[in-house]
C-alpha cells in the first residue's frame, strides 16, 4: 500500500511523538526518584524531623535542594537525594 507524501509525513510526526512522550514519562519518572519526602530524608540522614526543621530554620540545609509541594500554608516539603546529603554533610 502506497501513502502519501502526506500521509508518510503525519505517520513520522505521530512515531517522533510517541517516542517524544516515552522520553519524557521516562525522565519524569527517574527525576521523581531524585526527591525524597521528609520520613526518606530523615531515615536516610539518620536524624529526627525535627532536627531536619531545625536544620532547615539555621540555613544548613537550604536552597536548591528544598521543593515545596504543598501550600504556603501547609507546606510539604521534598528534599533532593544528593544535594541535601551534600549539605548535611559539609555542616561539620
Amino acid at each position: 500500500m502506497k501513502f502519501s507524501t502526506e500521509q508518510q509525513l503525519f505517520l513520522a510526526i505521530r512515531s517522533l511523538d510517541t517516542k517524544l512522550d516515552s522520553v519524557l514519562r521516562r525522565l519524569n519518572s527517574e527525576e521523581q526518584a531524585e526527591w525524597l519526602d521528609t520520613k526518606d530524608t530523615c531515615s536516610m540522614l539518620g536524624c529526627t524531623d525535627r532536627h531536619l526543621r531545625n536544620l532547615m530554620a539555621e540555613g544548613t540545609i537550604a536552597g536548591d535542594c528544598i521543593r515545596n509541594v504543598g501550600t504556603i500554608k501547609r507546606a510539604r516539603y521534598k528534599f533532593h537525594r544528593s544535594k541535601v546529603m551534600s549539605q548535611y554533610l559539609k555542616r561539620v
